[in-house]
């Protein structure tokens, strides 16, 4: 059985992990996402931190950006599976860029596909991602 929780340990908060995720690490879009991800410099209890996110600028109500913000993580906790267990440790950034109408089942294609391209890059050790 997969275990589809999503635990404190997965989620990126510290401050200086989240900078230096802006600053060093690998971009690229999957539709209505932008996906920043870098392996890890810092031993990582579960392999993997996500840190997900919606833009003021765009969402201008917080229950929007909230709303957004939790349909990614849910679309996350479903589709990661067993994914990166083969890769080294990353550290992922979900920054949500599309419009608010946003369906969870179109959301969870994305981020699959984003997670396998992740993980493919991952473990082979390239960072070259476009």
């Amino acid at each position: 059985m997969n275990d589809a929780r999503f635990p404190r340990e997965e989620k990126l908060k510290l401050r200086n992990r989240i900078s230096h995720l802006f600053e060093h690490g690998r971009r690229f879009s999957q539709g209505p996402m932008q996906v920043l991800w870098m392996p890890s410099p810092w031993p990582l209890e579960r392999g993997i931190q996500v840190l997900v996110g919606a833009p003021k600028r765009r969402f201008k109500l917080a229950v929007d950006r909230n709303r957004v913000k939790r349909l990614l993580r849910e679309a996350y906790r479903l589709e990661r599976g067993n994914r990166l267990d083969g890769a080294e440790p990353v550290i992922i950034g979900f920054l949500y860029q599309g419009k608010m109408p946003v369906q969870l089942s179109a959301l969870r294609g994305h981020m699959a596909e984003a997670i396998m391209k992740v993980a493919a890059h991952s473990s082979k050790g390239d960072q070259s991602l476009a």
